[in-house]
């Protein structure tokens, strides 16, 4: 290890956390290092964390850099410190223990292993089986990012002004959008899956020549994808403000519903480099979002009238 890579400890408390090659170039086309990335989820881990509490998370980790094959981890290494809270979910053939992302020493520790993303569950750890958001990702599949925008905010419309729903949008830092809605948590994943599905297929009635539910990425013929997929037991999200394994480094962005109608918004308009200064001047768009969770009851019934109207 050279003078230049000296491995350092950050206090984070009672605990320390070792930065190791923190000059370690992760994204080669513009020179961020683990440093960068390091002390970018530190210094903003007090809007970033409220998203991850008491969540099981997949990190997407690429330990040589974003130019070398990557991989997504969701059991907690051995190595890993005792400190860093996991949650053991049984699957079919099974058991995976996921780490709890809860303070930031856990944050800085992941980022030390080369974790560029975080990716979580749409429920709880108390409650794993009951999501406390649906999620709609809209893939634009080639698609202009204008109709992107133009289909969230049908979906928005559908969703507040019909359902009863709040909608809260971000970018992906990837390709497209997503659209969250904050919920009570009452119905198992089975019926909010399904209510997403029926959702979507409102939106893609309204929507024909621009959207598509084909699963198949060869049949989508360049259509948004209106990915209501995600709305399942142990799926995941982009976390907001979680930074992607991309060229400049593009971070998943809450956004005011209004930026949604300006036509230079791109899913990669804030980066690694640029957001501090969004952050420094705005407050978090999301930060009233737990505030608006609403249960499905009413929502369902209107939905079950428009899709009777569908089928007719």
């Amino acid at each position: 290890m050279s003078k230049q890579e000296t491995a350092h400890n950050l206090p984070f408390g009672r605990r320390q956390v070792e930065i190791t090659f923190p000059n370690r170039v992760l994204f080669p086309q513009d020179a961020i290092t683990k440093q960068e990335l390091v002390d970018y989820y530190v210094t903003h881990a007090a809007i970033l964390l409220p998203y991850l509490k008491n969540r099981p998370l997949t990190m997407q980790r690429y330990p040589e850099g974003i130019d070398h094959e990557g991989f997504y981890q969701k059991n907690a290494a051995s190595y890993f410190p005792s400190w860093i809270k996991t949650v053991s979910v049984q699957h079919e053939k099974r058991v995976v223990n996921y780490v709890v992302g809860n303070n930031v020493a856990t944050l800085a520790y992941l980022v030390n292993q080369a974790c560029i993303t975080f990716h979580i569950w749409l429920s709880k750890i108390d409650k794993l089986y009951v999501p406390d958001r649906m999620i709609f990702d809209l893939d634009p599949s080639g698609r202009n990012f204008s109709d992107v925008r133009l289909v969230a905010q049908g979906v928005r419309t559908l969703l507040e002004r019909e359902l009863g729903l709040v909608a809260f949008v971000m970018t992906t830092g990837s390709k497209g959008l997503h659209v969250w809605v904050p919920l009570k948590r009452k119905d198992h994943f089975e019926v909010v899956h399904d209510h997403a599905h029926d959702i979507a297929r409102i939106i893609h009635t309204r929507y024909p020549t621009l959207t598509t539910l084909e699963i198949r990425k060869e049949k989508r013929a360049g259509k948004i994808f209106i990915d209501y997929l995600r709305n399942s037991f142990s799926a995941t999200g982009v976390a907001p403000y979680a930074v992607r394994a991309l060229p400049k480094a593009p971070v998943a962005t809450p956004l005011h519903w209004d930026e949604v109608s300006d036509r230079d918004l791109k899913p990669q308009r804030y980066t690694l480099k640029t957001i501090g200064k969004r952050l420094e001047s705005m407050e978090d768009p999301w930060q009233q979002f737990y505030a608006h969770a609403r249960a499905l009851t009413v929502a369902k019934k209107v939905v079950a009238e428009l899709l009777k109207d569908i089928k007719q």
